[in-house]
């Protein structure tokens, strides 16, 4: 059984540096894979310990799917997001505004 927050062995918050690298390095599939993974394991900790899920995992995907103009998987995840109980901070009204713009973005297809 994989511990809370954990993902192929190592907690998300182990990945930051990996995802921000293979963002630099364009691979965005490689970080759409790895994000989707680490958002699952924020979930499946936030759930059981109760409380706030960390919002920089669904931002990067969020930066992901705009990179890639894909604004309809952009509004999904941040959807996703907004429905989720979340830790305190700024964070949450950034990542509001961005979803109205995604939304935007996504009608003008």
């Amino acid at each position: 059984m994989n511990k809370l927050g954990f993902y192929k062995g190592r907690h998300y918050t182990e990945y930051v540096e990996k995802v921000k690298a293979l963002k630099r390095a364009g691979d965005l599939d490689k970080a759409e894979k790895l994000l989707l993974g680490l958002v699952d394991a924020v979930e499946k900790e936030s759930r059981a310990e109760g409380y706030g899920v960390a919002p920089w995992y669904y931002e990067q995907l969020a930066i992901v799917y705009r990179k890639r103009r894909d604004y309809k998987a952009e509004v999904t995840i941040l959807e996703r997001y907004a429905k989720k109980t979340h830790a305190p901070g700024a964070t949450r009204p950034k990542l509001m505004k961005r979803l109205e713009k995604a939304r935007k973005l996504s009608q003008q297809e």
